[in-house]
């Protein structure tokens, strides 16, 4: 069906009962399936997870309108297994993007809450997924996650509580860390009191809001500290993608953020632009760039300036570009004339 059809097609009409059927059939098998040692579940699990993909490659109006509760109920059903909600977490994905007010986020974030509490690594990175596309429109909507969001990335980062399927080269999940970093990226006032509520009628309080800002400062502070250069390509990709997020939250944050961090994360770039590997360079020089326009940063920069004229002699075209980019952002009445 995902082959032969596409959303505008005159013909879905006729199938969505069949995918219903599919998709809400899970419940029925279950007494059956512990007296035939799972075969039942796994037969439902599949046809609910196949239905799922059907319903995201399709996609069109006619069929987002007809299934979607369904897809949402199955989302948060505790009766789901983890393999199902995965699917359902991204094809609610596909269906908010093809129809962008479906999902109410006000209504809806306490059942993301639910689902960023689950164990199983799978599910939170389907739900980050979920939750960056759907904080991605109204981030004001989703805020009141962001503590739910830095609980997990202490749990990766500060005590590498991760299952061993889901260690990359000895890092802990660093898909789901990148996207939680980029739903963090999302509110550039997340560290001030008044985030998330401080203070308001029925939200978090204060004591509150400042455990997790400290346990936000802490994970930053070590991925900025414990991310180097390592001899395994694979590992040095996935750690440096993490630390770029985390440097890019750092610029998010802007004037207000701690300032050791923004220190830390200028020495930090300051190594990279000058290694061989012409792919970090490029991050540096760029992320130096964003990291240079905040106010206060002028001087960090600047003892980095003999390194990135190095780099405007670069064979690659694009770290050029990159550096001729950061001295435009480092220039001024006194290093104009060298420069």
């Amino acid at each position: 069906l995902s082959l032969l059809l596409r959303g505008g097609d005159p013909s879905i009409s006729s199938i969505v009962n069949t995918i219903r059927t599919d998709i809400t059939a899970a419940g029925a098998p279950s007494s059956a399936g512990k007296s035939s040692s799972g075969s039942g579940s796994d037969s439902s699990d599949a046809a609910q997870a196949l239905a799922l993909c059907s319903i995201a490659n399709i996609s069109g109006l006619e069929l987002i309108q007809a299934l979607h509760v369904e897809v949402q109920h199955i989302l948060v059903s505790k009766s789901s297994t983890p393999n199902v909600r995965k699917k359902a977490a991204l094809c609610l994905l596909r269906l908010v993007r093809t129809s962008p007010n479906l999902v109410a986020g006000r209504e809806f974030a306490p059942h993301v809450a639910q689902l960023l509490q689950d164990r199983h690594l799978g599910v939170l990175t389907s739900t980050m997924s979920l939750l960056n596309g759907l904080a991605g429109q109204h981030p004001p909507e989703y805020e009141t996650l962001i503590p739910y969001a830095v609980h997990i990335l202490g749990m990766l980062v500060l005590k590498k509580a991760c299952a061993r399927e889901y260690l990359y080269y000895r890092t802990p999940s660093p898909w789901l860390q990148i996207k939680l970093l980029k739903f963090l990226q999302l509110y550039p006032n997340a560290l001030s009191p008044e985030a998330n509520g401080a203070g308001k009628k029925g939200s978090k309080s204060p004591p509150a809001n400042k455990a997790y800002v400290s346990q936000l400062t802490s994970v930053v502070s070590k991925i900025l500290t414990e991310t180097d250069v390592s001899d395994s390509i694979n590992k040095s990709n996935a750690d440096h993608a993490v630390l770029f997020e985390a440097v890019n939250l750092i610029v998010t944050w802007g004037p207000g953020g701690p300032v050791q961090l923004r220190d830390g994360a200028m020495k930090l770039l300051g190594k990279f632009i000058s290694v061989r590997e012409p792919n970090i360079r490029y991050l540096g020089l760029m992320t130096m760039a964003r990291l240079a326009q905040i106010e206060g940063s002028a001087d960090g920069v600047k003892k980095h300036q003999a390194t990135v004229l190095v780099s405007l002699k670069d064979a690659d075209i694009s770290v050029r570009r990159r550096a001729l980019d950061l001295l435009f952002v480092m220039c001024d009445t006194d290093n104009a004339e060298r420069i």
